[in-house]
């Protein structure tokens, strides 16, 4: 199994809304608290960038590309003491897919996309991640505005089938990302992304991920490291930020959520899928990982 690929795939991009703006200065656009993650792309010009208050201030120009993680507000301004518009007064009625302008345009023109996600499962992706990743690779900057491009023509022509293409072109920028992510940063944070650019522990993650009901312990994870245990032990919390059991713990639970949220999913069939054998057991630990009981998550997504 390839993780990364089965953890995108169990995020379920759920809504997505790409669109370029040219912008005329001065302005200052401020966005909301928000789920999902912004993907941005300067075409020309440049502005500034902010991610909450607390965060120090990025200069955006020609060429370069940012993702947004964190779920945290954001302005973008050609000077942040201006006073802010709201982003949902720059967008509302846009069309999907769109090209506009704002206060004239000239100074700065940006192609953006905004992907929220229908699982728990993102959460393995953007926990650990910075506010702000800069993408630095020339090709992957490239491949993620021609990706925003294409996904606007598709929208554009509307035509048969554009939005199972919109979705492809969503995974593959999201995969563009993580790996350059998992090439260049990931060993710098603790994360699942940081175990899964550790290639003694990648394959463990594999093996999780592929047996989520099978009888690990420390020992057998170990094994498949090609290590000794306490070296295991010392090296996946390291690298994951949990000890093995108990990142297998998350893991079991975020994959039982995406199996409670299909239809007629059988609680009892879901807690023996991931490893329970023990009804009580597995509704104790979904509740510790995911704040609620299993039957309170089925209920609160109305899923029948």
């Amino acid at each position: 199994m390839d993780p990364l690929s089965e953890v995108i795939r169990l995020s379920r991009p759920r809504s997505y809304a790409v669109g370029a703006t040219d912008v005329g200065a001065p302005a200052a656009i401020a966005f909301a608290a928000h789920e999902g993650m912004f993907l941005y792309c300067v075409a020309c010009g440049e502005c500034l960038l902010q991610v909450g208050d607390e965060q120090p201030v990025t200069t955006l120009r020609a060429g370069d590309c940012v993702v947004l993680p964190s779920g945290r507000p954001f302005v973008l301004a050609s000077n942040l003491g201006l006073a802010r518009t709201e982003a949902a007064a720059v967008f509302a009625h846009r069309p999907n897919g769109s090209i506009g302008t704002w206060n004239g345009g000239g100074d700065c023109s940006m192609l953006a996309a905004h992907v929220q996600f229908d699982s728990s499962f993102a959460r393995f992706l953007f926990e650990k991640l910075p506010p702000v990743v800069r993408v630095g690779d020339a090709s992957a900057r490239f491949a993620l505005r021609g990706c925003i491009e294409q996904m606007m023509e598709e929208l554009q022509a509307a035509l048969p089938g554009h939005e199972l293409v919109v979705e492809h072109l969503v995974h593959i920028a999201l995969v563009k990302v993580l790996r350059l992510y998992l090439a260049e940063s990931a060993r710098q944070a603790s994360s699942w992304l940081g175990a899964l650019g550790d290639a003694r522990l990648a394959p463990v993650i594999s093996a999780m991920q592929e047996r989520p009901a099978h009888g690990w312990t420390v020992a057998s994870l170990a094994r498949l490291a090609a290590m000794s245990r306490t070296a295991f032990a010392t090296r996946f919390k390291a690298a994951s930020g949990m000890a093995p059991l108990d990142f297998l713990t998350e893991l079991r639970m975020r994959m039982a959520a995406h199996m409670l949220g299909q239809a007629r999913a059988r609680v009892t069939d879901v807690a023996h899928a991931v490893g329970y054998e023990s009804q009580s057991g597995f509704s104790t630990a979904f509740r510790r990982v995911m704040g609620q009981s299993p039957r309170h998550f089925v209920r609160a997504r109305g899923v029948k």
